[in-house]
């Protein structure tokens, strides 16, 4: 799996449509189609946009994805696995940040950074069917029971991962600018009250 925040995108990878490269596979589609959704909204996002912007027929894109909800799970998924990727690397980096909490609250805000790589398949997919955001829903659970079993107080590490969540929320949404300072305060002060209880 390839995570966003290590892929570089300069408008959606035009030297991927300019013809260098043959075949287009699902993970360039994802970033189309999360491309779509940044530019234009999640209402925008119809598979015949996801094929104009990854220059493939809209059957080419089928073959891929037959459905947009298909098309949607697959975005989500890619996000998930985006998130657990820079949390085991937080993890398995020692120091501050590579307790349980340190660690998803860094992976959060690590995935907040890239204005290209945040999953706005969660816009779409609360849009298009709520169904869809049940990945998300057994990610979190797992989550607390993680926290509870290895934090010393499992209620104060929710509420700093929920705080970080409504900040990640608040990215995905648009509601907060990436440049805010205030990101960078709040992300001292979860992490330096995270470290009491990791």
């Amino acid at each position: 799996m390839r995570c966003y925040h290590t892929v570089q995108l300069v408008g959606f990878d035009r030297y991927l449509l300019e013809g260098h490269m043959s075949k287009v596979d699902k993970d360039t589609i994802i970033r189309a189609a999360e491309e779509v959704v940044r530019e234009r909204g999640a209402r925008k996002l119809t598979l015949d946009a996801v094929a104009a912007q990854c220059g493939l027929s809209k059957g080419g894109l089928l073959h891929h994805f037959r459905t947009k909800q298909a098309l949607l799970q697959a975005m989500l998924e890619s996000s998930i696995g985006c998130e657990a990727e820079l949390t085991a690397e937080y993890a398995a980096s020692g120091g501050d940040t590579s307790g349980p909490l340190a660690s998803r609250i860094c992976s959060a805000f690590a995935m907040m950074e890239d204005d290209k790589g945040l999953p706005r398949a969660l816009i779409a997919a609360v849009a298009e069917d709520p169904a869809l955001l049940e990945p998300i829903k057994a990610k979190e659970a797992r989550a607390r029971e993680d926290l509870a079993a290895s934090c010393s107080d499992p209620d104060l590490a929710l509420l700093l991962l929920l705080a970080t969540r409504g900040l990640f929320l608040g990215r995905v949404l648009g509601v907060l600018e990436p440049d805010d300072p205030i990101f960078e305060r709040l992300r001292k002060r979860l992490l330096a009250l995270a470290a009491d209880l990791d």
